[in-house]
């Protein structure tokens, strides 16, 4: 919600802020019933910690990104994982995550995310394992990150898999995308992505987020391949920004966007020359943080080892514990850093900033590894970003009282 106030405007909550006696007027109530004002910026806080807290440490969900294969049929440049180890999850490691669930007496929600490596290229081990899931819990739901190439491998029995999302990359339109996102041979893949894409579409219902991985060099093509979508698919893709970030040494020649206020440039010219509203273009409120920060979430290995971020899959120095062992923990003092370091919430810098708590401090592995704070991109751009709000606000209202006198 955006309120503008004019000098007399905020004269007037002002003095009724100082004045206790006029706190039951109505505006004050609204402002301060929506949080605009707050009696007590320390006890505002707690608050907040206290729901986090809640969030963070419920028993009764549960959710598991899956790596059933680290093996991948691209060699995308950037990839993290290149360096990582192929493997594909043994019978035994499957039926460790089933019992595993089976154990987690106290849920009422399973949620699994397959990941890889691609996940396609491990179906058997899916379709196992989702069968099995769905026998012990009855609210259970499932999305697949993956880079689309063999979907039509899954076509027929689909709906038996409960995946109600799936997020596929493309690196820009055919050109660019093959020359990122190509095959072990060498081959393109954009067509074929496309072509599976729409068979999806006129079999399941199912919603599909194209994520763009945007650098330096393809940024170009966001808008032809948004175009592109909707001209092919209309309102049943949606597509995303994600900024490429230099997890695996991928960036050349500083071609990563690293820095807020390029991030912000770019959402804001995409507003002003294209009309695209991005949701990056206003803060929100940040509410449990990342699965680093959840107890009861967790990366799944192909050999049942435990991690607690997905780009930590593969590596040795980051297992936290294994479905294979007793204790499942095998390593609290690691489990007890990844959650706590990093946290926005016990950091000054953020508790201190004029935004908090509308992000979660940007990704908390980043910030670990680098020590810095990785800072929204509306924050370098703050009143810009708030007329632009603004502006889409105003038109919004606009069109509803058209629309009411019709």
């Amino acid at each position: 919600m955006l309120i503008s106030l004019d000098q007399k405007g905020f004269a007037y909550i002002d003095r009724i802020r100082q004045n206790p006696d006029l706190k039951v007027k109505k505006e004050y109530k609204f402002l301060n019933e929506g949080r605009f004002l707050v009696e007590s910026n320390k006890t505002e806080y707690n608050k907040l910690l206290l729901n986090q807290l809640k969030t963070r440490f419920n028993s009764n969900s549960l959710s598991l990104t899956i790596a059933p294969t680290r093996a991948c049929n691209f060699n995308c440049p950037y990839c993290y994982e290149k360096d990582r180890a192929n493997k594909k999850m043994t019978e035994k490691a499957q039926n460790s995550v089933i019992d595993f669930v089976k154990r987690q007496e106290a849920i009422n929600n399973l949620h699994i995310a397959w990941y890889g490596g691609e996940p396609t290229l491990a179906l058997k081990e899916i379709q196992y394992m989702s069968a099995e899931f769905q026998k012990i819990q009855e609210n259970y739901s499932a999305m697949m990150v993956t880079n689309g190439f063999l979907l039509d491998r899954m076509l027929d029995y689909f709906d038996e898999l409960k995946i109600n999302r799936l997020q596929i990359t493309l690196d820009g339109i055919k050109e660019t995308h093959d020359k990122s996102r190509y095959l072990l041979n060498g081959k393109g893949t954009f067509d074929k992505i496309l072509t599976n894409i729409e068979l999806f579409l006129s079999k399941h219902k199912v919603g599909i987020s194209v994520r763009m991985n945007i650098d330096r060099n393809n940024s170009k093509n966001y808008v032809p391949l948004l175009k592109l979508l909707k001209e092919r698919f209309g309102n049943k893709v949606s597509l995303y920004p994600a900024f490429v970030h230099d997890y695996g040494g991928g960036c050349r020649a500083d071609s990563c966007y690293q820095d807020g206020f390029q991030k912000a440039l770019f959402l804001k010219k995409l507003f002003e020359e294209e009309g695209i509203y991005s949701p990056e273009l206003y803060p929100f409120r940040a509410s449990k943080g990342c699965m680093m920060q959840i107890m009861n979430s967790f990366v799944v290995g192909p050999e049942g080892e435990l991690y607690k971020c997905w780009h930590h899959l593969g590596m040795k120095e980051k297992i936290v514990g294994s479905l294979l062992h007793p204790n499942v923990i095998t390593n609290i003092g690691l489990l007890a850093n990844e959650m706590i370091d990093g946290d926005v919430m016990f950091d000054n810098e953020c508790k201190n900033c004029v935004l908090f708590p509308s992000c979660n401090g940007g990704c908390v592995d980043n910030k670990v590894n680098s020590k810095k704070t990785e800072c929204i991109p509306f924050k370098s751009m703050l009143e810009d970003f708030l007329e632009i709000r603004y502006e889409m606000n105003s038109k919004f209202n606009n069109n509803q009282k058209v629309d009411n006198k019709e």
